[in-house]
């Protein structure tokens, strides 16, 4: 079988849909070293396979991936088959449904954000993936998605049959695990001058994550505790408020920012922080927090979309418009040792539900089913 598949998010500083695609892949070429994998990307920034490249085809043409979508939407060329070769199906891995001549189609739905909380959401994405996920949707032969969540958000948004879908929850690469809490703590001060006991948010910087929402719980703690609050992550769109609000609140010198931290730098974070802290509005799957259980760190977080799914209860879980229940909950944590060490012990039993070898066994049967 000749499988064409979207590499385009797995850039130098890929996040969660740039993880997927790339452990996804890595464990799909483990599990069928037999087919033709065929690898299509456009954009201009740099493609990095790291230990996968060479393991299968990689076209890669320099053209805006913008312009690419334009050229697919209202023209409906180049043919993405044609321009692999000839494939028998082809994974568009993040969200836009490319055109193929005889390819069979999956697309992979990560979240409905800009559908059920578009207040959160950019407008240059609102518009654009409103209009267009559903055609997508209609024209697909097969639907992926991380959680069953998503599935029933998929099929009560647009209308989507959930027959059409296979749920293939993400999960954590072997590099995430516990590790000894004076080393990892050693390692964050000694690289990136992260000191003292923290609390741990790690995802893009923007609105839907409910910084304002983190900012506004820390306030309320942060005379009572030692500790700064530590953000990893890229800056995302409509940052200024979260940026201003750290200037009025007065808390600008217990505010971290590392910035971007490369994947498999996070486990030393999340093995050397007290409590990982994330208020979200919405997840498709929330990786993150799975990386933290896996890690040994115990967790607060929110009760909407998909987060119960991913966390069990090995989460303490907070309405994410509640700061000050929020801000009790990170408190319970850090002064209750049975607490924490429960909240461990039943993170990591979690965590062990989830594999890449089962998510792309999953996916690599839909592979075959449309090909047959």
């Amino acid at each position: 079988m000749r499988i064409g598949f979207d590499a385009g998010p797995i850039t130098t500083t890929r996040s969660g849909v740039g993880n997927y695609c790339y452990y996804l892949l890595k464990n799909l070429l483990a599990l069928a070293p037999a087919e033709s994998f065929r690898l299509f990307s456009t954009g201009r920034a740099r493609i990095d396979l790291g230990p996968i490249a060479g393991k299968a085809e990689h076209r890669h043409w320099p053209v805006p991936t913008r312009l690419m979508y334009f050229a697919w939407e209202r023209l409906g060329r180049p043919r993405v088959d044609l321009a692999l070769g000839g494939v028998d199906v082809y994974h568009a891995t993040n969200f836009f449904l490319p055109p193929t001549r005889r390819a069979r189609r999956v697309v992979t739905i990560h979240d409905l954000a800009f559908l059920a909380v578009p207040e959160y959401c950019s407008p240059k994405i609102v518009g654009p993936f409103a209009r267009g996920v559903s055609k997508f949707c209609r024209e697909a032969d097969a639907i992926m998605v991380y959680s069953e969540s998503t599935r029933s958000d998929v099929s009560r948004y647009l209308g989507v049959d959930p027959g059409k879908m296979t749920v293939a929850p993400m999960a954590v690469d072997e590099d995430f695990r516990p590790m000894d809490r004076a080393k990892a703590a050693s390692h964050v001060a000694e690289k990136y001058g992260v000191k003292g006991p923290f609390l741990l948010f790690v995802s893009t910087l923007e609105p839907r994550k409910n910084l304002v929402g983190l900012l506004r719980s820390f306030a309320r703690v942060e005379k009572s505790i030692p500790h700064n609050l530590v953000l990893i992550g890229s800056v995302g769109w409509n940052t200024r408020p979260i940026f201003e609000l750290i200037e009025t609140l007065g808390i600008q010198d217990r505010v971290v920012r590392p910035g971007f931290v490369p994947h498999l730098e996070l486990p030393a974070f999340y093995c050397a922080a007290d409590a990982f802290v994330f208020p979200t509005h919405y997840e498709g799957f929330g990786l993150p927090l799975l990386e933290a259980l896996t890690c040994g760190c115990p967790v607060v977080t929110s009760t909407n979309s998909s987060v119960r799914e991913v966390t069990g209860g090995a989460a303490l879980h907070v309405d994410s418009l509640d700061e000050a229940g929020f801000a009790d909950a990170v408190m319970r944590i850090l002064d209750d040792r049975a607490l924490r060490a429960r909240l461990v012990a039943l993170g990591l039993e979690h965590a062990r539900k989830f594999s890449w070898h089962a998510c792309a066994e999953s996916t690599m049967g839909v592979y075959r089913r449309l090909a047959e």
